[in-house]
Parts: structure tokens; C-alpha cells; sequence
């Protein structure tokens, strides 16, 4: 009798401690949890061992950095009509979208891939008592400052999980997704194909840093993977193998406890350590990055609009400064159009409100504005009576200077062209979207009232090698001639340039009647 009795007991106490984990228990809309990443010594612990009746104890885990994920209806991703639109869903969108999505959570904030950014990338999943499958993942694309939605559906979904889980369970199954990204002008395709493999290999008991979890089922998933990335027509293929040991307890919507890493020859090696956690006041570390990673202003948008994309941790609020003098930014991942070229220092700050007092940190990156197409040159075009701004921006001011003045404003002189009533050196002051900036000096001989009607004369031939002449009417008894270069230093005293560099110079030479000036080139 009293073999039995243990017997029955022990029979008791294995189907007791056996979990049964189903779709019911797991994330709906509306869910959001604590993920906490413990300090880097965590990797050095064993998270292989497994069977019935584990007793796992992870309490020794040290948080370092927590952020708080979201399950979300993905009707609110944002991309549910670039997805009905390419699948030929025009009259019955919203139905076809439902049937296929009923779960949606964000997969990273932002990446770069390939020169490209991607931001705002969202699973789009289905759950259903027999699974959650990933099908969909939306993204914005940002190509030379212009962003737009972008999606890739799965081929053949990957089946996250299966339901309900049981100690002993298995199934493997495939997976397909293929992205090609030419038509946005990027010549990228990515190929992704595999399998992937879960086993409840062990049940038993858990101890974190969050508490005790006394009836757990521990997932040991399988992931081989083979990525074919080609770029510019060249292929470039990977394989990889990951393994992610995932614990769940019925009474929690998502794993307690998670540890994931790759297997290299045949090794497993942890590479991230994640739990279920409270709200806990860590320091903040602030980070980001922004994309495209090169912008370049563009004089069409006047201007070129950045993503920034919040990679910190440990906070609670926001705030941008542009380094533009521009409004800051509460934004998490704001987007922000410089209107001016140049290098912009860019500082985000984060704070900890959970802490008492608040916690603050700041990251600051120099980020620069080029300007490929010279929207915003400062040169100046001399002709023989006017000088002429390059810059043809709309909304730019101009206000012309005399360098010989100490720079000092000439009055009404604010057109894009103008015309000197004296020689000197002249400069302008321009300014577009606030940006301000003045050209270098330029020379400007002044003609006289004979300068302005030197009629037939040339100076030939023009461009020149070296050494040139001055025909028609006001060649007659020349007395002097004087070349200039673009800083106004007389360089030359003859018709022979052939020893000064290439380049443009001022002519002026002196008759019995009057002063003349012309440009020539000399090659």
C-alpha cells in the first residue's frame, strides 16, 4: 500500500508540474511589458541544461539596461494600405488585412542595411489557437532625405510558436521571404529562406531578479538560416544557426526569461540575455543614429529631411536639439529637415523620471549637411559692367559689400546683380532660410564713361595660351596696359600672359581716349 501511495504521488506530481502554455495565454492588443537586459557577465551562465523537474535559478542576474515592448493593432502600423495596394486589395482592404494580421509589434526602431535606412520596422503577426506566425514586416525607406513605406510579405510565414505547448512537443517548418528594393532605387534584393525548429525539451521551476515562477515550460527554438544579399547584381549568401532558449509560464503573456546566441562550430554561444521585469530606475544611456547616413541638401525640397531613430536606454523622455537653433524635440524618433548645409552638432538628452531624483544623459553627434549640387555657392560672375550672385535659391536676400570699407554695406545694393560706380574689391552677403554667408572679394575695374562704349575692341584671340593682342578702335596709341588678377594685383604689364596660371583676368589699358577694361582667359 504504501508503494502505491508514493507512486500515485509522485504520478501526481508529474502531471501537476507539466504547464500547458496555449494562445490565450500569450500577448493581445494592448499588452506592453518590462524586458530588462542583465549585465554582460550573465553570458558566462549555463542555459542548456534542461529535462523534467528543473529547478533554474537565475536570480544572481544583474539589470543594466530595460525597455518597455508593446503588442499593438496593426490597423496603427501605418502600413496597412501600401499592403492591400500591392496585393491588389482595392475594394476590400480592410477585410483582407484582418484576415491576415491580427498582432503587430516593433522589431527595431532603425537599422542601416547596405548604405540604406530602414526605420519604423514593424512584425506584423497572426495568432491563432495554433500558432503565431510572423507574415508581414513594414519599414521606411529613406533615400536622399525622401522617406516612404515600404513592405515584404513572407512567402512562407515563420511560425514563431506553436499552440498549445506541451512538455515533448515539436515541429519544424519553413520559412521564405524575399525583399527587392530596385524600385526604390536601391539595387538591393535580400533572400531569406530556412526552417525553423521548436522543442519543449524541459519543464520544472524559475528563479529571476523579477520572482519565482513555480510551473514552467522551457522552449529551445531552432533557427538555420540562409541570406543571399545582392548588391549591384553581385550575390553575397550566409548561413547561420540560432538557438534561443525561451521559458514561459501560463501566468505571463510573454517569455520570462529568454537567452539567445549562435551556434559556431558546433558551440552554442550566448549572445543576449533578456527577462520580463518590473520598472526598475536604471541609468539612462543615451544613443542614436540617424538616416541617410550622408544627407545632402536638396534645392528641389530646399532643404533634406533626417530620421533620428532613440537607441537609448533606461528613460522615460525625450529631447532633440537640432543644433540649428530650431524648436527641440520631444519626439522618441523625431525627423527634423535641415534648410542649410554644413555640420550640425545634434544632441539627445534622456531622462529617468522613474528615478528619484531624475536621471539625465546626453550623446551628441556632429551631423553633416553636404550640398553636391552647390545650392548654396558664394561665387560671384564679373562681367565687364556688373557683378552677378551664383546663388539663384528661392527666398535668398542679397546685400552687396565693399571690401574696401571694412566690408560695410553699400546702400541699396541688394539686388542679385550689381553695378559698381568705382573700381574696388566687392563682396555679398547672402542669406537663404536664415543661413547667412558672404562671398570672397571680388575686383571690379569701374569703367569710364569711354570704358562703357570701347565699341569694336577685343582682345584676341581669347582664351589665350599666353600671348595676345587688342584690336579695333581703342587700340590706337595705347600707352599702358596693366593685367589683374582676381584679388586686384597687378600681374602683368604686356600683351604676354604666357607665364601666369590658368585662370581669368581683368585687361585694362589706357589710350588717348580713355580707360578700358575686358576680360580674357588665359588657358
Amino acid at each position: 500500500m504504501r508503494i502505491i501511495t508514493l507512486l500515485l504521488c509522485s504520478m501526481t506530481a508529474v502531471f501537476y508540474g507539466q504547464a500547458t502554455y496555449t494562445s490565450a495565454n500569450f500577448a493581445s492588443v494592448g499588452d506592453s511589458f518590462y524586458i530588462t537586459t542583465p549585465e554582460p557577465s550573465a553570458l558566462q551562465l549555463d542555459y542548456t541544461v534542461t529535462g523534467a523537474g528543473i529547478a533554474w535559478d537565475y536570480s544572481a542576474l544583474v539589470p543594466q539596461t530595460q525597455e518597455l515592448i508593446a503588442w499593438s493593432n496593426p490597423n496603427d502600423s501605418g502600413y496597412k494600405t501600401v499592403w492591400c495596394f500591392l496585393n491588389g486589395f482595392f475594394f476590400n482592404c480592410n477585410s483582407q488585412f484582418n484576415a491576415n494580421f491580427n498582432l503587430a509589434n516593433t522589431a527595431t526602431d532603425g537599422l542601416v542595411l547596405q548604405g540604406f535606412g530602414l526605420t519604423n520596422v514593424v512584425n506584423h503577426l497572426n495568432k491563432t489557437n495554433a500558432a503565431l506566425q510572423n507574415k508581414m514586416i513594414g519599414a521606411q525607406v529613406t533615400l536622399n532625405g525622401t522617406t516612404v513605406p515600404f513592405v515584404v510579405s513572407y512567402t512562407d510565414p515563420d511560425d514563431l510558436y506553436q499552440f498549445p505547448m506541451n512538455f515533448g512537443d515539436t515541429a519544424t517548418q519553413p520559412f521564405a521571404i524575399n525583399a527587392n528594393l530596385s524600385s526604390f532605387g536601391f539595387p538591393v534584393q535580400i533572400q531569406s529562406t530556412g526552417q525553423r525548429t521548436n522543442l519543449v525539451e524541459g519543464w520544472g521551476t524559475l528563479v529571476t531578479p523579477f520572482g519565482s515562477f513555480a510551473n514552467v515550460l522551457k522552449l529551445k527554438s531552432t533557427l538555420v538560416q540562409t541570406t543571399t544579399i545582392t548588391v549591384d547584381g553581385t550575390p553575397q549568401t550566409t548561413t547561420t544557426t540560432t538557438v534561443s532558449y525561451q521559458w514561459f509560464d501560463p501566468a505571463h503573456k510573454i517569455p520570462v526569461l529568454e537567452a539567445s546566441g549562435n551556434l559556431v562550430n558546433n558551440q552554442w554561444v550566448p549572445t543576449t540575455v533578456r527577462f520580463m521585469d518590473i520598472q526598475r530606475c536604471l541609468t539612462p544611456q543615451a544613443a542614436f543614429a540617424y538616416v541617410p547616413v550622408q544627407p545632402d541638401f536638396n534645392p528641389t525640397n530646399n532643404g533634406v529631411t533626417v530620421n533620428f531613430v532613440n537607441l537609448s536606454s533606461n528613460y522615460m523622455a525625450s529631447s532633440w536639439d537640432f543644433g540649428d537653433n530650431t524648436p527641440l524635440s520631444t519626439l522618441e524618433n523625431p525627423s527634423h529637415t535641415f534648410v542649410c548645409p554644413g555640420l550640425q552638432e545634434v544632441t539627445l538628452t534622456v531622462t529617468n523620471t522613474f528615478c528619484e531624483p531624475d536621471q539625465v544623459n546626453t550623446f551628441t553627434i556632429p551631423v553633416f549637411v553636404s550640398d553636391s549640387q552647390n545650392a548654396f555657392t558664394t561665387s560671384v560672375t564679373v562681367t565687364d559692367t556688373q557683378l552677378s550672385a551664383d546663388r539663384t535659391l528661392t527666398g535668398t536676400t542679397y546685400q552687396w559689400l565693399d571690401c574696401d570699407n571694412n566690408n560695410a554695406p553699400i546702400p541699396n545694393a541688394t539686388g542679385q546683380v550689381f553695378t559698381p560706380t568705382a573700381d574696388g574689391n566687392y563682396a555679398v552677403q547672402l542669406s537663404t532660410n536664415g543661413c547667412v554667408a558672404v562671398s570672397d572679394c571680388y575686383p571690379f575695374a569701374a569703367l569710364g564713361n569711354t570704358g562703357f562704349t570701347q565699341g569694336n575692341s577685343r582682345l584676341v584671340p581669347n582664351p589665350t595660351t599666353g600671348v595676345f593682342s587688342i584690336t579695333g578702335a581703342a587700340s590706337a596709341q595705347i600707352q599702358k596696359i596693366v593685367v589683374w588678377d582676381l584679388l586686384g594685383k597687378p600681374v602683368a604689364n604686356s600683351t604676354d600672359i604666357s607665364h601666369l596660371a590658368a585662370g581669368w583676368y581683368m585687361v585694362q589699358w589706357e589710350t588717348d581716349e580713355g580707360v578700358f577694361h575686358q576680360k580674357i582667359i588665359k588657358q
